[in-house]
């Protein structure tokens, strides 16, 4: 019995390898070899991370302290004090019953130490926010105002004297102003009002800036 054989060629099909997440790597030589380059991860830690613009740091910041409202805080007490003294005497003089109703002192001043105290707080909030200082090892930073606010910055190689202003009260509250002396033509002067503890922040100032000025001295004059 004959058998017709049919022989089928097949041709080979090239082997497609699975895509895989991340570099390929290929021996070099091999046939159809593509060489993708090997992308390494930036090394984080390597970077130096600088505390600011050209090494820049911030050294004190303060506001107007609330200190200096101490006087009028005491005097607005008072005035509530005499006000419950004067209406509870409204109340005690009453015959026969209760009052019905406060007196016209009552009711006037009431009205005085209500407006009292609210200029006050507006007068704290007013020179909070309107006062406020920064002092970095390079540079001092004056804001001011309270609606529009205005920045004004100073070099500490451009200082050349400080000191404080402090009354006998002030001295006793440890609260001043620490005036900056410079040779800046638009900013000669530079007043920190009311700040806590004037005589450390004196100190502080001038610290810096005998160090920026050293170095400045040295980076113009290398040894």
């Amino acid at each position: 019995m004959l058998t017709n054989e049919t022989t089928v060629e097949t041709t080979p099909q090239p082997q497609v390898e699975p895509v895989m997440d991340g570099p390929v790597i290929v021996a070099p030589g091999a046939p159809g070899a593509i060489v993708q380059p090997v992308v390494e991860a930036p090394d984080e830690a390597a970077e130096p991370q600088g505390p600011g613009i050209e090494g820049e740091e911030t050294v004190w910041e303060g506001h107007y302290s609330g200190r200096n409202f101490i006087g009028r805080l005491i005097f607005g007490g008072l005035l509530v004090g005499l006000w419950l003294v004067l209406f509870f005497n409204t109340w005690r003089i009453a015959t026969g019953e209760h009052a019905s109703g406060w007196s016209f002192w009552d009711v006037l001043l009431g009205l005085i130490v209500l407006g009292y105290w609210a200029n006050l707080g507006y007068r704290y909030l007013r020179a909070h926010r309107g006062h406020h200082y920064r002092l970095t090892n390079r540079r001092l930073f004056v804001t001011t105002g309270f609606f529009s606010r205005r920045v004004d910055q100073l070099e500490l190689v451009r200082i050349k004297d400080v000191y404080i202003q402090q009354s006998m009260a002030g001295d006793w509250l440890k609260i001043g102003n620490v005036v900056v002396i410079s040779s800046e033509q638009t900013l000669p002067k530079a007043y920190l009002l009311g700040v806590d503890d004037p005589r450390r922040i004196m100190d502080l100032i001038w610290h810096h800036m005998r160090l920026e000025q050293n170095q400045k001295t040295n980076r113009i004059n290398p040894v």
